[in-house]
């Protein structure tokens, strides 16, 4: 739990300041153990026997969005001595409490969420005897006249969101580019069994379209040249017809024992032969030509032909993909080939969304890599295979982070944190619920989504990590922080 104390005064004429009462006001910054909900809120100071106004913000973590609907107690010795059935508006809640005695106690909230209760302890408040002894206790901050005020309520308004500093194992990093592949096995090929011209009969084969397992895509129309699947189909039948006349004509003789058991089988294998030939020049044969049928679920990846076109059997029509496996491949420069063997892992964004995605989100493994540089190049190839759970596009080049080998007790934090102004890094620290500081640091290495701290941060701060451009504004109003809401 964090705390601050203010005193804002009404600053007019000098002969006017002592008509104004000071207004005081004291605030608490504290989180769940799970880290599911941030609760500030301000109050005036906790008098003996005098009644002090809790004015409390309920955010959603990590969206660090307001709380929609939800109740709120305070509790002291287990006792409820103040509560709301739901806020006031959408994340603040108003309380009142009355202390009875002077010193250091000790206080809950509990929140309820969709009827699960969640406790936020409060321990060693403060309750004075008078506003006098409440001053006397009082020691300005040095940072108070640094601090940037950014109210809650402008917080939830944009996409805002605020990170702890992590001490945690940080890895070597090998920040190189790559591209995204379709895995093996993951395209087939279409190819004609027959020569003869396409027809799409209207059909829009374009890439990116769907298609089903045995959808037919297009017909290739019979030729009067040799190899055409109608001479294919004739031929087939008239030896499947004559096939099974045989076989009939076998049976009958057989009972008659007329053949053999050797003459029998002889015909009947023949017959079966000639069938299966049949069936399978069948299943693709209509009375235009030859049907073209998708060989599995998936996308068209590519339309190798044109309506009219002739082809010839064996010649690839058109590749249809999956795109459930892909394969990255990381180019590593040839300065960073022995690091090679420890690479487990990576980082990548992707050109079109600029989204930070990982290996390991991706159920991904790395595969192997290259031993020597790839072709006209110097750079030696690593394999990743991930599962396409994030619409990524194969054939996209990508900015890869290869993860190698660790740091122990690294601090780090979102790298989404970090501004720069003029060659120097900083960040905004939560100095309270709605107050920051702006902290000069030192950046050491990062993977695309968390930067490693070399100074200028502690394990346990809080920094901006969505949103720090609309701080910075806030800091160049130059208003002084008032924690004045009115709703």
């Amino acid at each position: 739990m964090t705390t601050a104390c203010h005193s804002t005064h009404n600053h007019g004429a000098q002969e006017e300041h002592e008509e104004h009462a000071a207004v005081e006001k004291q605030t608490y910054t504290i989180y769940d153990r799970n880290n599911r909900y941030e609760l500030f809120f301000e109050s005036t100071p906790f008098i003996e026997n005098e009644k002090a106004e809790l004015l409390v913000h309920v955010t959603r973590l990590p969206e660090y969005k307001p709380l929609q609907q939800g109740s709120l107690k305070l509790l002291y010795n287990n006792q409820l001595v103040a509560s709301a059935n739901q806020p006031e508006v959408p994340g603040i809640f108003h309380l009142a409490f009355s202390p009875k005695k002077i010193g250091s106690i000790d206080l809950k909230m509990e929140l309820t969420d969709k009827g699960v209760p969640v406790l936020f302890p409060l321990n060693n408040i403060n309750v004075y005897e008078n506003h006098d002894a409440f001053h006397e206790s009082q020691q300005e901050h040095h940072e108070n006249a640094k601090a940037i005020a950014f109210l809650k309520e402008e917080a939830w308004k944009i996409d805002f969101a605020v990170a702890p500093v992590k001490e945690e194992p940080f890895f070597e990093i090998i920040k190189t580019s790559g591209e995204i592949m379709p895995a093996q096995g993951d395209e087939i090929v279409v190819t004609a069994k027959h020569r003869g011209t396409v027809l799409l009969g209207g059909t829009q084969l374009l890439s990116g379209e769907p298609v089903k397992k045995n959808e037919e895509l297009m017909t290739l129309s019979a030729s009067l040249l040799d190899g055409n699947l109608n001479q294919d189909y004739l031929k087939a039948k008239a030896a499947y017809d004559k096939a099974k006349e045989n076989y009939e004509r076998s049976k009958q003789l057989i009972e008659d024992r007329l053949i053999t058991q050797t003459e029998f089988r002889s015909a009947e294998a023949e017959f079966r032969s000639a069938k299966a030939v049949f069936e399978n020049i069948s299943r693709f044969h209509t009375t235009q030509g030859e049907r073209i049928v998708a060989p599995q679920n998936g996308y068209i990846k590519e339309c190798l032909v044109s309506e009219g076109q002739f082809v010839e059997a064996g010649q690839a029509l058109m590749v249809i993909t999956q795109n459930r496996k892909l394969t990255l491949r990381a180019d590593v420069p040839q300065k960073d080939y022995a690091r090679l063997p420890s690479v487990f892992s990576a980082n990548f964004i992707t050109p079109y969304d600029q989204q930070v995605h990982s290996i390991d989100n991706l159920g991904g493994k790395k595969i192997t890599f290259g031993k020597s540089t790839l072709d006209k190049t110097f750079f030696t190839p690593v394999y990743f295979e991930v599962i396409n759970t994030e619409n990524l596009i194969p054939g996209s080049y990508v900015e890869v982070y290869l993860k190698a080998g660790s740091f122990q007790d690294a601090l780090t934090i979102p790298l989404s944190s970090l501004m720069e102004e003029q060659g120097n890094f900083y960040v905004f620290v939560q100095k309270d619920g709605e107050e920051y500081l702006k902290r000069y640091i030192t950046p050491g290495r990062n993977d695309g989504k968390r930067l490693e701290v070399l100074s200028g941060l502690e394990a346990g701060e809080r920094v901006v990590a969505k949103g720090a451009y609309r701080v910075k504004l806030a800091s160049m109003s130059g208003t002084a922080p008032a924690h004045n809401h009115n709703h």
